[in-house]
């Protein structure tokens, strides 16, 4: 259940209550305001998979201002003892805000790449000391999770701007991860690799199994934010992407060229699974290019 609050002029709030009445519209609200000019106020409450619904439909009114509140709201009517039954029914989110939840991720550069080379200090570190633990500690820090969900929406969307913003962000990430784990390689004259790097680097049959369940995952996470927790969803996005980053930073330093073309081979490939397997998901969800603002203007 999501919260809308609305605006438009005087005399047109009639309109919208009827439009959330029949999209099951709950605890419907509706009072005078001022703003530029004399305003109508509603606050309604519809279902997650109503919104984009009432959204187009609130589109056709004139000067129209909304306000999305994307947390789950609980809409309680008496009596009391039907409670645990209105609170119950938990929905995935609409196309139109995973999409715009995607949108709104695309942030500041500067706190992005920090944390991309924080990360890869730490997967340095791990690495170097033969410290699984601190990989892990690396893997909760790398911002990997949102690059991946927003150039899993792109396509379905067909928004070619967000795709690039994404793919841009994805990579330049993983560019300050190795060129940091590189530069401490060079730093510290680190002339073999460690045996954790060695053994990291031993990829497994069943490797392609954790990309397709980290862009599950984050799929997941995305539709029902409240059921799965999203340092679980980065985390294993991360899993698949920050030691291999590491070890070629790493192997590049110390002329192991055959170990960091093998790790950029295996980030590739992580890359297209994890993206694949959300893609594929988020179109299995419904999200559509029909269902994006970028294709109803």
């Amino acid at each position: 259940m999501r919260q809308l609050i609305i605006q438009v002029p005087r005399g047109n709030g009639k309109a919208v209550i009827d439009i959330a009445k029949s999209h099951n519209g709950a605890n419907l609200a509706r009072f005078e305001g001022n703003a530029e000019e004399p305003i109508d106020v509603m606050i309604v409450h519809v279902s997650n998979r109503e919104v984009g619904k009432v959204l187009e439909k609130l589109q056709e009114l004139p000067k129209v201002q909304i306000t999305l509140i994307s947390t789950g709201m609980m809409t309680l009517q008496p009596p009391a003892s039907e409670a645990p039954q209105q609170v119950v029914d938990v929905e995935e989110r609409s196309p139109i805000e995973i999409f715009l939840s995607g949108l709104q991720s695309v942030g500041s550069w500067r706190g992005f790449l920090g944390y991309a080379a924080l990360a890869g200090f730490i997967v340095w570190i791990g690495l170097y000391t033969n410290r699984a633990y601190l990989l892990m500690a690396a893997m909760l820090i790398a911002p990997f999770a949102d690059p991946a969900m927003n150039t899993a929406i792109a396509p379905c969307s067909s928004d070619h701007k967000l795709l690039e913003r994404s793919i841009l962000r994805y990579f330049a990430a993983l560019a300050v991860t190795i060129a940091t784990t590189w530069l401490l390689s060079l730093i510290l004259q680190q002339e073999i690799p460690t045996s954790l790097m060695v053994e990291s680097s031993q990829v497994s049959a069943v490797a392609v199994i954790l990309p397709l369940a980290a862009g599950a995952l984050n799929l997941v996470q995305s539709e029902r934010s409240s059921l799965v927790s999203g340092a679980a969803t980065g985390m294993l996005v991360a899993a698949s992407l920050a030691p291999p980053a590491g070890i070629v930073g790493m192997a590049s330093a110390i002329g192991r060229w055959d170990m960091a073309i093998s790790e950029l081979l295996l980030l590739f490939l992580q890359l297209c699974g994890i993206n694949f397997s959300a893609a594929l998901l988020f179109r299995v969800f419904g999200l559509s290019a029909q269902e994006t603002p970028a294709n109803k203007q």
